[in-house]
Parts: structure tokens; sequence; C-alpha cells
């Protein structure tokens, strides 16, 4: 599922893709499902277990007096949980969108599983990952595959084209009408330059680290569930300048 040439143009003019066509057909999709399903009920109430809500309101994630009655639940590195996430890692559409976009040589720099409940699903404020990776260079992208359907009424993925060419942008701590949200960090973009991108079940978008994005609440009646994966060239530095050789290596060769 190698990207054409005017997709890559496209990527490389904006920051972001969504991807046309499946990449993750129905019978892979359901079984996705089921074992996304299973981690996050096994670890539903747990704390230090893997299981996050970035929408915590308080002083910290750990707060017995934080406001947690919105959900924005992340489980990261699911490919250690479970082997269905495991063989995630080397679906050859998703391998071939990256090696587009990034070379030949691929490492993972971890995953994550994004959940936000029907009803109650909490915002992510506008921000670049890399503000929170720091990773140098900074050209890993990201894959970003629906689980179900995402639109606006769900908390779909908002993006600013453009915006990874502008250099990384101020972020402070995330802040709502309620207080601080000590998991997430947020910048003030221009918000009219925001496009939204629904993507079905089954689909993906991928966008550059520096690409500015956000989520919206969900108020809807409908989960979204999300599963994102980062890529990186091999050779990539970490924010303690030292080259991430034991982050597994997708394709190709350690530099």
């Amino acid at each position: 599922m190698k990207l054409i040439t005017q997709e890559v143009e496209q990527f490389k003019r904006v920051g972001y893709l969504k991807i046309d066509g499946r990449v993750i057909d129905d019978e892979h999709l359901t079984v996705l499902r089921q074992h996304y399903d299973t981690l996050f009920a096994q670890k539903r109430g747990t704390i230090g277990e893997g299981l996050r809500n970035l929408a915590v309101v308080g002083e910290s994630e750990s707060d017995e007096d934080a406001d947690r009655g919105e959900e924005m639940l992340q489980i990261m590195e699911m490919w250690s949980l479970d082997e269905e996430f495991r063989k995630l890692l080397y679906h050859e559409p998703l391998l071939d969108i990256a090696e587009s976009l990034i070379g030949p040589d691929i490492q993972l720099f971890h995953d994550q599983a994004l959940y936000k409940p029907a009803y109650h699903g909490g915002e992510v404020y506008w921000h670049q990952d890399n503000a929170y990776w720091q990773c140098d260079p900074p050209n890993l992208v990201s894959i970003w595959i629906a689980l179900d359907d995402a639109d606006e009424e769900n908390g779909c993925m908002n993006v600013i084209p453009g915006s990874y060419v502008e250099g990384l942008a101020a972020h402070g701590r995330a802040e709502s009408e309620k207080g601080k949200l000590p998991a997430l960090l947020q910048v003030k973009p221009d918000v009219d330059r925001a496009v939204s991108v629904p993507v079905e079940a089954g689909c993906a978008m991928v966008h550059h680290c520096m690409t500015l994005h956000q989520t919206n609440p969900n108020r809807s009646s409908r989960d979204r569930r999300a599963m994102v994966l980062h890529y990186m060239q091999t050779g990539t530095r970490s924010r303690d300048g030292e080259v991430m050789k034991d982050k597994p290596l997708l394709r190709g060769k350690l530099a």
C-alpha cells in the first residue's frame, strides 16, 4: 500500500494525509476490537498499571480529589500486552505507508490505544507530538487507525495544515474551565486554519510529529476507539540525545 507520488507530495505540503482505502479489513477489525476491549476492561479502575485518563483535572493524575468526570483513556505499548497488537506492528500496509514517508529503515517509537467513551469522552487539546517526545530529528510519522467511525460528533482528528514546517510552538499545561489537566500540553493556534479529518472504521490518517492537531470531546452515543502507531527512522535520538536502538525494528536495518 505504498503511497503514490501525489500523496507523498500532499503530505509534504500539509503535514498529514487521509489514507485512500482500508488498511484493516473487516475480519481483522473485529479481532482488534475484541482484544482492545478486553485490555481496557482488564485495566479499568487500576492506577499505575498502564491505563491513564488523560482528561483528569486536578493537581496530578493520581490526586484523590481530581475530577474524572470525563475520560480520554490511553494504554501505551499495546504491542507488549497482546499478540494481536504485536502483529499489527508488522502489518504490511502500515509499514508501506511509513516507508513512503520516512524511508526503508523503520523503528517503532511507541504505540497507543486512545479511547473516547460515548457521552463523556474528553478533549485532547491542540499540540504537536514532538512537544512531548523531543525526538531528533523531528520527522516521526503517526498512523491513526479508526476502530470505530470517527467524525466531528465523536471526536475525529482536527489538524492545522502546513503547521509542521512552522517550528515547535510554545506549549503550556492544558487547562479547561474546570482547571489544569496534568497529563496534557496545549498551544493556541490559528483555529481558523483548522480542518477536520473524519475517518471510517478500518481506515486511517497519517500525520507528522510537528503537525498541530486536536480532538474534540465525545458527546455522542457512539464510542470512539482508535489505535495509533508512531514510526521513526532508525538512528533517531531521544530527548536525552541517545540513539534509540532498543526500540523494535519493524523494517530494514538499524543505523
